[in-house]
């Protein structure tokens, strides 16, 4: 989204990884951008180099009341690329959190922190079939605290900084921070500009080192931190990936907050002989040998119900939980799965899309039975291929030639109506994902990331 607020506002994402091997040291280094024409740009990250290549845009008026090095881009890995700096007009004003983290921010949006997470499995079960992260507490709060840092103190990077007197003074590295949050923490991700969960995820999974840090294969948990109302970049987003000691987590329908049907998946890491389960406070199952995927049935009415694990093998034992909230009793069709808003960007000067094209998949949470979905347009400026199909079939939103030449917003919607073969009612449908583009007069400007060994 675009944020007309009198200053340069970009939009950008950036990756900290740590190779299992490699260094937590606080060496860091910056690829940076210019300030740039218009008050939105675009950083997406197309590939990877060697080295940082800072992106170079032309000077413009912004209204602001101090100057202070702003941060683009940066990446970590077990080798380190050069240092490169510029600088970008930023507001002065006075940060509520200081120091080396260990406050608890405010959560701001809930909905979209989990919305993220559940993209993110979503991903890695597109990718491989890759084993679902569990949402976690400390995590979560480490990845908030830190968004809320970059907002409120107006800088991008995955180490901490104070700002004193208008200069951002080093503070502590990124695994300094998380650890007063969470222990085992071996990834971050970061992003600002970004306007929904889509929007970043996208932009995320189209870079090839933040792509990695989601798709990695040594993580076993995530936390998600969100935060908008200040900084050059207004919104910004964090995701924190690790995998504590003696920590096994159980995950529900792929870390999902709610599911319509009682008919849920379980996923379980680690190694062991064998396990029981229960739902609720409800008597254990019998003991029975131990797998990582299973069909599980939730204990009955509407609200929120947990799974327990037991586990165990020689000498170890472990327990596992997880909690899901079951909207549906009663077996009947429930549509979801679907976005609720989808934005676009448009570069006259470079006249190219971003994102070329929006994928989504309605699903019946309900249960298993098939839902046969129809798809209506309102707006010309954008089409959906197929305009009808059956859950979990695809459709893709993708925007038509921009004809004219001046700087615009094009809003739109589609609805998506579902149907049940034994017409049963469907709830959630019709579904409706508002549709917006803005045009910009300004380019679409890429940043290369170092590659990461």
């Amino acid at each position: 989204m675009v944020y007309g607020r009198g200053m340069g506002v970009f939009a950008g994402a950036h990756i900290m990884k740590i190779h299992p091997c490699a260094s937590t040291g606080g060496s860091f280094h910056r690829c940076t951008m210019k300030t740039i024409r218009f008050f939105m740009i675009a950083i997406f990250f197309l590939g990877v180099q060697a080295q940082p290549v800072g992106a170079q845009g032309s000077p413009t008026e912004i209204s602001s009341v101090a100057t202070a090095p702003v941060p683009a881009a940066r990446a970590r890995g077990s080798t380190m690329g050069t240092t490169s700096w510029i600088t970008a007009p930023v507001p002065l004003h006075t940060p509520e959190y200081a120091g080396c983290g260990g406050t608890t921010a405010p959560m701001i949006n809930d909905d979209y922190e989990q919305q993220v997470v559940e993209l993110v499995n979503a991903a890695r079960l597109a990718n491989g079939n890759l084993p679902p992260f569990k949402r976690a507490d400390g995590l979560g709060a480490a990845a908030r605290y830190h968004a809320a840092d970059l907002g409120q103190d107006n800088y991008f990077s995955h180490d901490t900084y104070d700002l004193s007197g208008g200069n951002l003074v080093y503070v502590c590295n990124t695994w300094q921070r998380i650890v007063k949050y969470s222990s085992g923490a071996n990834g971050e991700n970061i992003a600002g500009g970004y306007s929904t969960p889509e929007n970043v995820m996208a932009a995320w999974m189209g870079s090839p080192g933040h792509h990695d840090n989601i798709l990695n294969s040594y993580s076993w948990e995530i936390g998600v931190g969100y935060y908008q109302g200040g900084g050059t970049y207004y919104t910004y987003w964090a995701q924190d990936f690790g995998r504590r000691s003696q920590v096994y987590p159980l995950v529900i329908n792929r870390e999902a907050a709610s599911t319509g049907t009682r008919h849920v998946s379980l996923y379980i890491y680690g190694s062991w002989s064998e396990m029981r389960l229960r739902n609720d406070n409800s008597a254990w199952t019998d003991w029975q040998p131990f797998q990582t995927q299973s069909s599980w049935m939730l204990g009955g009415g509407v609200g929120v119900h947990s799974v327990t694990a037991e586990l165990r093998k020689s000498g170890e034992t472990a327990t596992s939980s997880d909690t899901i909230n079951l909207t549906n009793d009663d077996g009947s069709p429930v549509l979801g799965g679907l976005p609720e808003e989808l934005h676009f960007m448009y570069s006259l000067s470079d006249q190219r899309f971003a994102p070329a094209s929006f994928h989504a998949t309605p699903r019946n949470l309900g249960g298993p039975e098939t839902l046969t979905w129809t798809v209506t347009i309102s707006g010309t400026w954008f089409t959906v291929t197929p305009l009808q199909g059956t859950t979990p079939g695809d459709f893709d939103i993708t925007p038509l030639p921009v004809t004219g030449d001046t700087p615009d917003t094009y809003t739109g919607a589609l609805t998506l109506t579902a149907a049940s073969p034994t017409n049963a009612s469907v709830q959630g449908s019709p579904a409706t994902i508002t549709v917006t583009m803005e045009v910009l007069d300004g380019s679409l400007y890429l940043v290369y990331l170092p590659d990461l060994q």
